[in-house]
């Protein structure tokens, strides 16, 4: 049985202002392409189909698109929220859209949606896990998980999954591998702290298991735990990405086999470092067209008016900076973006505190400072 393993579409999303809604009909239009030459019998969608809550118009009806094209190549269509999704606006209508293959899970509500499939070999089970933070599983659990990878234990431990059979599952979590964390980018937004890690041991029941959550394509402990990454650069750190749809084929119980897809953008990505007559020279007349650029200014002398004189030659140019001796001088004389990293929030905003009002913030205050940010916490994970 095959099946496509894509994620984190992001729809609506912009790129530092910059609209890719284009971007993205023309790499789902792409993967519809491979699943006419591939011909799957189902696609995984493991979370993260918008960028926002409320998504935009433009960005609904463009995955409905998409949706439409899915069911009318006669595929079984599993899709299950991400942490960037509304779990109530992607349930609507799901129990209508079931009846036509398409299996959506937005929200837990107590047990975890599951479709069994059958071939030749037998059946085989499609689990499809939303995404969940400890709190949301209150109201189903006597014992209320602390932590993610609690909370995920727990479903699955209530779930009577039958792991003798073939089962797949789809995920939207930040999935390790015995302390050993998967490879970021800018563009996901991750928490502070650790708690919302989950050991890719809790997946040991699964012969695959679909993840979303992070852009890069990458396995997590055994190859069968994989990142498909999303289908787009969403960020210049990803400017090096290979991104792909994973293509699943489930033979017997415990034979799988696995492969990528290689998907080419409409706009490539790129990151220039020069000065303005290297830049506007004729060795990087090839990011003229076609790319979204980060450009790096390096002269040493002031350019009068850098970003116009750059655009007119890069019309991809969405990022700009200057690095020179003055910039790296400003730079050393505050605090660096590594010393920054180290520090917890709590931390950064006593010294906020105290630079502004010259004295530390009282008991009180530091209470309230750790209610803030339990519910910043909260919301982020």
């Amino acid at each position: 049985m095959r099946f496509f393993h894509i994620a984190d579409l992001h729809l609506g999303k912009k790129l530092l202002g910059e609209s890719l809604l284009e971007d993205q009909r023309d790499i789902l239009e792409k993967v519809l392409l491979e699943i006419k030459k591939e011909r799957p019998q189902g696609i995984l969608i493991a979370g993260d189909i918008y960028d926002k809550s409320i998504p935009s118009g433009e960005a609904v009806v463009l995955f409905d698109s998409f949706l439409e094209r899915l069911a009318e190549a006669g595929l079984d269509i599993f899709i299950i929220s991400g942490n960037h999704d509304s779990p109530e606006r992607l349930d609507f209508a799901r129990n209508l859209l079931a009846k036509n293959k398409v299996h959506i899970a937005g929200g837990f509500k107590g047990e975890l949606p599951h479709t069994v499939l059958c071939d030749e070999r037998g059946e085989l089970t499609v689990w499809q896990m939303p995404f969940i933070k400890p709190a949301a599983l209150r109201p189903y659990f006597e014992e209320s998980p602390e932590t993610y990878e609690e909370a995920v234990q727990a479903v699955l431990r209530t779930a009577g999954i039958d792991s003798g059979k073939r089962n797949i599952l789809l995920a939207h979590q930040y999935v390790v591998w015995q302390g050993e964390k998967p490879l970021p980018s800018d563009s996901e937004q991750l928490s502070l702290g650790g708690l919302e890690q989950v050991d890719a041991s809790c997946f040991d029941a699964f012969d695959y298991v679909a993840l979303g959550h992070i852009h890069r394509p990458q396995k997590i402990g055994r190859p069968e735990v994989r990142y498909a990454g999303s289908p787009l650069k969403y960020s210049f750190s990803e400017v090096h990405h290979k991104k792909a749809v994973t293509v699943v084929d489930i033979e017997e119980k415990g034979q799988v086999s696995l492969r990528k897809l290689p998907l080419s953008p409409l706009h490539e990505m790129a990151v220039l470092r020069g000065t303005m007559e290297e830049l506007t020279g004729e060795a990087y007349r090839e990011y003229r067209n076609g790319y979204y650029l980060s450009v790096v200014l390096t002269d040493e002398q002031p350019v009068e008016q850098p970003v116009e004189r750059l655009r007119e030659y890069f019309p991809g140019l969405l990022e700009f900076a200057i690095d020179n001796a003055r910039t790296r001088e400003r730079k050393e004389s505050g605090l660096k973006t590594e010393q920054i990293l180290l520090r917890t929030p709590r931390e950064l905003f006593q010294e906020f505190y105290k630079k502004q009002n010259h004295v530390e913030m009282s008991p009180a205050e530091n209470r309230i400072l750790e209610e803030v940010l339990q519910r910043v916490g909260e919301h982020v994970l």
